[in-house]
């Protein structure tokens, strides 16, 4: 038997989806179709083939037919429920009505052709009556489905409370999200009830957990409330429980916003899979202070990445934050890793950097004032770069080349920065 027997489950969705909420498999109509069918002989399989050519060339009225004729030939009554399928989709409601009650006469208790009935009555806007064939269909088949159903048509007649009462005993049936949400929803949207729906919300996921459904609603409500820390912690389990960078994000973003940083820290900390993770707590730290914290991500980044331009900021933190600048250990390290850095970029910052620290400590002047120089090379009117370069000269007790050098530098400038002011005035009393 090919029969698929599914029409009408689609044709149904479009009516029945709005008050049902119910997941329905559709068939994948290409794929039936690329099965090799050469050998058919049975003539009621070749109608069922011809039914489904016909549905998926958009020929309703051609596919109805091998439905009947299939019909005619077999006596099996699942042919009935495509044909009633295939008038749905049609739009033909008052024929699909007529049909499916015929149906239902014969076949009293068939779930699908009961539900497909309070679907075309509800469309109707007969709602007496879908109530009425709603309550037939719990009686014979007493399910979380069937119980959303009659909820959905209380709902619709605007008995909000009694659509309330059968949403819960679908709920104490099956604690699926769906329902806990239309439950929520409910009193969230209909009765004005935002704290009960929080409520529920929350309890349902201190039992059986988050997810994106329950999760994303809920989060949402606190930030209408601007209840920014609520929502935040919301999102932060929202990630643990999908490891969805979007949710990471939005925790992030709402610390941010308020200047919470210690917060986004521990986020950060307890969560190394969220992207750029480090790279955001290297900022935090820096803002922070925290210089050990700083120097200890920038030597991780390094060394995931690569990148010497993270060496360089570490080697320039540890300087920058040693308590004794002066330390013959801490210098050595520092100037290798910068020249691992400079041997790979050709960058003047890191020139000068490095060029600097040699002449200050007395490391290498000569070599230091190379480094200079290229930064120099690159940019030749920089005021830190002429500085240093003086400052070299000033060292090898050149006054004269550190005056001629020195003046380079404009006035203003000069009085900007301490520590070229303070050099200004060291080698204009230069007497070497």
């Amino acid at each position: 038997m090919l029969l698929r027997n599914k029409i009408v489950s689609i044709a149904l969705l479009s009516i029945v989806l709005l008050f049902m909420g119910c997941s329905i498999n559709t068939p994948n109509m290409n794929s039936f179709l690329s099965e090799r069918f050469e050998t058919i002989e049975n003539p009621e399989d070749v109608l069922i083939v011809e039914g489904y050519n016909a549905l998926d060339n958009q020929d309703l009225k051609e596919a109805r037919e091998s439905f009947l004729e299939a019909y005619y030939l077999s006596g099996n009554r699942s042919y009935l429920k495509e044909i009633i399928g295939v008038l749905l989709l049609e739009q033909e409601y008052i024929l699909a009505k007529e049909k499916t009650l015929q149906y239902l006469e014969k076949y009293p208790k068939d779930e699908d052709m009961r539900q497909t009935l309070i679907g075309i009555l509800s469309k109707e806007g007969d709602l007496k009556n879908a109530l009425k064939e709603a309550m037939i269909l719990l009686k014979n088949h007493r399910n979380a489905q069937n119980l959303e159903i009659i909820s959905s048509v209380y709902l619709l007649q605007k008995k909000y409370q009694k659509s309330i009462e059968y949403l819960q005993q679908a709920y104490a049936l099956e604690k699926n999200d769906l329902i806990l949400d239309k439950l929520a929803s409910t009193y969230f949207v209909f009765l004005n009830n935002k704290q009960k729906a929080i409520e529920l919300y929350e309890r349902h996921i201190q039992k059986y957990g988050v997810s994106p459904m329950i999760g994303e609603k809920l989060a949402m409500i606190y930030l209408q409330d601007k209840a920014y820390k609520k929502a935040a912690r919301v999102y932060e389990k929202l990630f643990k429980a999908t490891g969805e960078q979007n949710y990471a994000k939005n925790v992030l973003e709402i610390y941010f916003q308020f200047n919470n940083l210690t917060q986004a820290q521990s986020f950060l900390e307890k969560n190394s899979s969220i992207h750029l993770a480090d790279e955001i707590l290297l900022e935090i730290y820096r803002h922070k202070k925290d210089y050990q914290k700083s120097i200890e991500v920038l030597d991780r980044i390094y060394k995931q990445t690569h990148n010497v331009d993270f060496l360089a900021l570490k080697a320039m933190m540890i300087y920058e934050s040693a308590k004794n600048r002066n330390d013959k250990k801490m210098l050595e390290l520092v100037v290798e890793d910068l020249k691992i850095v400079t041997n790979k970029l050709d960058d003047a910052l890191y020139w000068n950097y490095l060029g600097y620290l040699m002449i200050d400590h007395n490391l290498d002047i000569k070599e230091g004032m190379q480094y200079v120089t290229k930064a120099l090379q690159k940019e030749p009117q920089n005021a830190y770069y002429l500085d240093s370069l003086a400052w070299g000269y000033y060292q090898l007790k050149d006054c004269i080349n550190a005056r001629l050098t020195m003046e380079k530098i404009p006035l203003e400038e000069i009085q900007k920065e301490k520590e070229i002011k303070d050099h200004f005035e060291v080698i204009r009393q230069c007497k070497f």
